[in-house]
């Protein structure tokens, strides 16, 4: 695998991931998505890990107001608009995100090695810190309802 930033598209595991949810249906995306947030709860694959960065990025992304936090990068920004966020797949995204930044994940180590978990652990706080502020805004609340 190759890593060449901090971004969660700035490896050739998200690449593959992104060009996977490029290429699925509207109805597939949302599937795309949480099987990608499901393996890394359940298994500590390190390329899965960076799977599942981009695509609790993705979700963060579609949410009402959400950045497009990989500009350039990443799926393509009109289908992660006109994705259906299900209400599982923030609360996933958050519950994989927290399984990748662990000490003992494979994604951790990885960066702990190169001497940047810190710069790592950075943005994946930035990602989960969308999925929180996204789904306690009211317009979620209103979509969800």
């Amino acid at each position: 695998m190759s890593t060449w930033g901090f971004g969660a598209f700035d490896n050739d595991d998200a690449a593959r991931w992104a060009a996977e949810f490029d290429a699925s249906s509207s109805a597939e995306r949302a599937n795309v998505v949480r099987a990608a947030l499901h393996t890394v709860v359940e298994h500590d694959r390190t390329a899965d890990q960076f799977a599942a960065i981009a695509a609790a990025t993705t979700v963060a992304s579609s949410l009402p107001g959400g950045p497009l936090l990989a500009p350039g990068y990443g799926p393509n920004p009109q289908l992660i608009e006109n994705m259906h966020v299900a209400d599982d797949l923030p609360e996933l995204a958050v519950r994989a995100l927290n399984r990748v930044r662990v000490a003992e994940s494979g994604w951790s180590g990885l960066w702990d090695r190169a001497g940047a978990l810190d710069d790592a652990i950075a943005v994946i706080d930035a990602i989960v810190d969308e999925l929180e502020l996204r789904t306690t805004l009211p317009e979620y609340a209103a979509l969800s309802a």
